[in-house]
């Protein structure tokens, strides 16, 4: 078993084997089904669109917002103090693309792409949760981007308990967590970045990853993003920092 694996093909890839590494080692990397110059080219059409004052933050009433062009700013301990799992400190910035929006990234292939890699481990239709309809399980895919700026982005260890639940609405008792690595730590930036927890270590899976790589976790995983260059003064306007892709199933 490994960490990494390689394909140039979705059909390609070894489910049953990638998901035995997954429990194993608690992350795995599927490594050239994205050309890094795609990827790039995205990142840099996010950079040029973004504007800071964009920004907003979300009420629960708001829920639907995320089934539009919409970018928020996502801060604050969100879930309380009930327990460690169900508090969840962050600081990053999501650029939220459904799939039937506008592409305003230009970056509706990489995000199909994403998506049907993540249909192909639950066994469903390529293009199941696409569109902007409700699917017969209630869910849709949440296809966006996320950016944890330099000067402190993070998100505090936890687990994905509404992702959780989603997959229980397919009859999955695990989840698969799939995101996309749009930069690459040491370039774009120096310190922190997206780790897992195993036997209470963190292990650091930006120190290995490659931008194109799509990195998998399950539902059992404790994750997160270490502070992202803590040492420089936060500035929320800044473009620098931490980015990937993710495109999660949620519900309706």
């Amino acid at each position: 078993m490994k960490k990494i694996y390689n394909y140039k093909n979705i059909f390609d890839i070894k489910k049953k084997e990638v998901i035995k590494s997954l429990n194993k080692y608690h992350f795995v990397i599927l490594r050239n089904l994205f050309k890094k110059t795609q990827v790039r080219d995205v990142l840099k059409k996010i950079k040029k669109e973004f504007k800071p004052q964009a920004d907003k933050i979300r009420n629960e009433k708001n829920y639907d917002l995320i089934k539009t062009n919409y970018q928020r700013f996502m801060f604050g301990m969100s879930g309380g103090i009930k327990g460690a799992l169900n508090t969840n400190p962050r600081y990053f910035r999501v650029f939220y693309n459904p799939l039937w929006c506008k592409d305003i990234y230009k970056g509706r292939d990489i995000l199909l792409r994403l998506t049907r890699i993540q249909n192909y481990f639950y066994n469903l239709d390529p293009n199941y949760g696409i569109h902007e309809k409700k699917t017969k399980d209630g869910l849709f895919v949440a296809s966006r981007f996320q950016h944890y700026p330099i000067g402190g982005g993070f998100l505090a260890p936890h687990k994905d308990k509404y992702a959780i639940k989603a997959a229980k609405q397919l009859g999955i008792n695990l989840y698969y967590n799939f995101l996309l690595i749009m930069t690459k730590k040491g370039k774009d930036y120096k310190s922190g970045g997206g780790f897992v927890s195993k036997d209470n270590k963190i292990i650091t899976y930006e120190d290995i990853a490659e931008v194109g790589d799509v990195v998998i976790y399950n539902s059992k995983t404790v994750h997160g993003v270490l502070d992202i260059d803590s040492n420089l003064f936060p500035n929320k306007a800044t473009k620098d920092g931490r980015y990937i892709a993710l495109t999660t199933l949620f519900k309706w």
